[in-house]
């Protein structure tokens, strides 16, 4: 049994030696018993390896009995855990043969598809997917392409950045992000990206208390509010339930190729691995 004197006389003995011993240097004697538990025990080599060497352990008394009773509290749940439990409830062995082996699976298949999977993929090819796979494309919200501006109100060039999102030439354009990088809180300007209205409703919330049908395409917005001026003029939009654009869908189509080629990898690499082991005859049914 789990002796209480002989814990705490332990646990004294340690809790010198870390007081007159820098913690990180802690290796005299490394195969002695420190502590007890039950049927185990804790060698000071092993303290020093789980505990110390990881930084667990700084020049603390208090820190050092923590991390033992921590362990001896553990190490008699386990102890008790095996005498409750039958063979059957375990079946120790049974899971640790069946995690090893998909453990052992996924590295060596991981390894393969990052020595031999193609991951370029062609302009062509994301549109032949995207036109066979149209039905998975459906959009599930609103999506906008905005210019979208927020400034201080106190700003000195709020006045030359109304002007100029009204412009048209390119230069003017140019000008207006050169002003907004140097001056906005925040801006987007780009007329070909699209984004969730949702996420532009969280820049300017009161957006929220607008029906979404009246964000439709060339709609400009304007707020102030104590604080900042709002500007947001809706570019184009697609409507939730309608099909996706592919634009907005060609990482994820990027996605869904890579994961059918490293599917497509495996499976035949298995493939082959079979068939060579039934013509070396390695392989057989009894």
């Amino acid at each position: 049994m789990f002796s209480i004197t002989k814990y705490i006389t332990i646990l004294s003995f340690l809790v010198t030696i870390l007081s007159c011993k820098n913690s990180t240097n802690i290796t005299d004697d490394a195969s002695e018993t420190i502590a007890i538990s039950g049927s185990e025990e804790l060698k000071l080599s092993e303290f020093n390896e789980n505990f110390i060497n990881n930084g667990n352990v700084k020049d603390s008394n208090y820190v050092s009995k923590k991390l033992i009773e921590d362990w001896a509290t553990e190490a008699l749940f386990y102890q008790e855990a095996l005498k409750k439990l039958n063979a059957d409830e375990m079946q120790i062995e049974r899971q640790v043969k069946a995690y090893k082996k998909q453990l052992v699976n996924y590295i060596y298949q991981s390894k393969l598809i990052e020595a031999n999977l193609d991951t370029n993929i062609s302009k062509q090819q994301i549109e032949e997917y995207y036109d066979n796979n149209r039905e998975n494309f459906i959009l599930k919200d609103n999506i906008v392409k905005v210019n979208y501006i927020k400034i201080a109100v106190k700003s000195n060039v709020i006045n030359k950045i109304k002007n100029l999102l009204y412009a048209t030439l390119p230069k003017d354009k140019e000008n207006l992000k050169n002003l907004c990088i140097q001056n906005a809180e925040n801006f987007f300007i780009n007329d070909s990206t699209w984004l969730y209205l949702e996420d532009i409703k969280k820049e300017i919330p009161k957006l929220n208390a607008q029906p979404d049908f009246n964000l439709s395409k060339g709609k400009v917005v304007e707020f102030t509010d104590e604080f900042y001026y709002y500007y947001l003029k809706i570019n184009d939009e697609k409507i939730k339930n309608g099909l996706s654009p592919i634009n907005f869908e060609r990482q994820n189509i990027k996605n869904f190729i890579i994961n059918q080629r490293k599917t497509l990898l495996i499976k035949q690499y298995k493939k082959q691995l079979f068939e060579k082991a039934v013509s070396e005859k390695k392989f057989s049914i009894n």
